[in-house]
């Protein structure tokens, strides 16, 4: 007769489960992103990884030691995409209508290959407070610094229409969130085919139709009207 196995009970991580640390790295954002950092806790995440509490303990020692490195992970994450975006600000030879149209597609991949991420800011902007100030500063900042100079540029070429860029800033980012952490909802409207490739296709389409100029809005396109931007960003 075949051995008969014993449940599992927690303790450390199987042989073929992730690193130990990775693994609680994820059963951590996991969490986070659910529960927020308030209601989160250690044995939350240590039950969510299948181990015993003191093993959480025993590597990272308190639960705000694992969400800064949970915030890590996402910063590590997003650097890609925010050197993209810093790389396409000195491409002058290339026009800034496509330079920044461009910025808005590698914005929505990044933010579309990392639904658990958009998860996080969800829950944690419910919070507010210092939690949310440091996620803003580790992961939207970096990407802001990196797009504004671009917001700009199109602003005085005519490529987008005169208004606040911060603000610009933070619709796009919203609105792209939004699509990806309620994207059920497009079932409902969409043509039956929303798997999440198409789905970023036509985010990022309504992207470029509705915050750029239309193409024949030439260097005239303000009216003459003085930039609404700041001359340093406010973030």
């Amino acid at each position: 007769m075949p051995r008969k196995t014993k449940p599992r009970t927690p303790g450390r991580p199987k042989r073929d489960a992730p690193d130990g640390a990775a693994l609680l790295i994820q059963s951590a954002r996991s969490v986070f992103a659910h529960d927020g950092f308030r209601k989160a806790t250690l044995r939350q995440i240590a039950r969510a990884a299948g181990v015993n509490h003191a093993l959480v303990v025993h590597r990272f020692g308190s639960k705000e030691a694992l969400w800064k490195t949970v915030i890590e992970q996402q910063v590590a994450y997003v650097a890609p995409y925010v050197a993209e975006l810093a790389e396409l600000q000195g491409r002058t030879e290339i026009p800034i209508r496509a330079r920044l149209e461009t910025a808005l597609r590698e914005l929505a991949k990044g933010v579309f290959g990392n639904p658990e991420g958009v998860m996080l800011f969800s829950s944690i902007g419910l919070e507010r407070g210092e939690k949310l100030g440091f996620l803003v500063k580790q992961v939207l900042v970096p990407y802001h610094d990196a797009l504004y100079p671009l917001l700009v540029e199109a602003e005085e070429a005519g490529a987008i229409r005169c208004q606040h860029l911060e603000t610009l800033f933070v619709v796009v980012v919203m609105a792209v969130m939004m699509a990806v952490s309620h994207r059920n909802i497009f079932e409902y409207f969409g043509d039956g085919d929303d798997d999440g490739a198409r789905l970023q296709d036509r985010v990022t389409q309504f992207l470029v139709v509705n915050f750029m100029a239309a193409q024949n809005a030439a260097h005239g396109a303000n009216g003459g009207r003085p930039s609404s931007r700041r001359s340093k960003p406010g973030l």
